[in-house]
């Protein structure tokens, strides 16, 4: 794992916790012990990879999503093509199929999952199991309606899981897809350094078809030349503007 790009001092309170919680702050006998236990790996790789994630994160935003950004989106299209950049074990993509679906446009729409951490994404592709400390945030109708409950766990209804479309993919080095309708990349940016988060903004901007959304998490603005093609319109929500309004702006 490359951290060059993540902001250090953030970086180093998070490994400083986390040696100090597996290995009472012993590095060496830390970094021993990762060429053993395959577990503690597993945990460390988590812990760099910051794999927080949860279904309908930060509600209101959602809610945002649901009530105003989806049926502007749909004004003019009967379907919609969306991309979860970072999508961890899967919460957030299906997240997303489930408000389509309620919107009822899913089968009309494309979802793209995308992160770089293999072993999360393995667990996003297919479906779970999700514990159930996992499905906090799902409302029971939903849970219902979407999952099936088996004694490994909860996964996902075949029919959301055949509309999302996962990928392995690095947001600091690979290339990006285009004409996006809306792009969801929430909490992954907090920890970029400046110049790379500018420069992350600047492709998902490319990546978005004119008036298409970005919606990023609820500790995160955008503001000064990050702005620049781009405007608030609510919440977490950042459109895209046409390239007169631009250059106007």
């Amino acid at each position: 794992l490359d951290l060059t790009a993540y902001k250090p001092l953030q970086m180093r309170r998070r490994i400083t916790s986390f040696v100090l919680r597996e290995a009472r702050g012993d590095a060496e006998a830390f970094i021993k012990a990762l060429g053993v236990d395959s577990n503690l790996l597993a945990a460390t790789r988590d812990m760099l990879t910051i794999n927080v994630t949860d279904f309908f994160r930060d509600p209101a935003q959602w809610q945002l999503l649901e009530r105003q950004v989806l049926p502007s989106l749909l004004t003019a299209r009967k379907g919609l093509k969306v991309w979860s950049a970072g999508c961890s074990r899967g919460q957030e993509a299906v997240s997303l199929a489930i408000a389509l679906d309620r919107a009822g446009v899913l089968p009309a729409s494309r979802i793209l999952a995308t992160d770089f951490d293999r072993e999360v994404l393995a667990k996003a592709r297919a479906g779970g199991p999700y514990r159930a400390d996992e499905m906090r945030g799902m409302p029971p109708a939903d849970r219902a309606r979407y999952f099936e409950q088996t004694p490994e766990g909860y996964r996902v209804d075949r029919r959301l899981m055949s509309s999302i479309r996962f990928a392995e993919l690095n947001l600091l080095r690979d290339r990006f897809d285009r004409e996006f309708d809306l792009i969801v990349c929430r909490n992954v940016m907090i920890y970029f350094e400046n110049e790379v988060k500018s420069g992350l903004i600047r492709r998902f901007r490319e990546a978005l078809r004119p008036d298409g959304l970005l919606f990023i998490g609820a500790t995160e603005a955008l503001i000064g030349s990050d702005l620049e093609g781009l405007q608030r319109v609510g919440g977490n929500f950042y459109r895209r503007l046409p390239e007169g309004r631009r250059i106007a702006a």
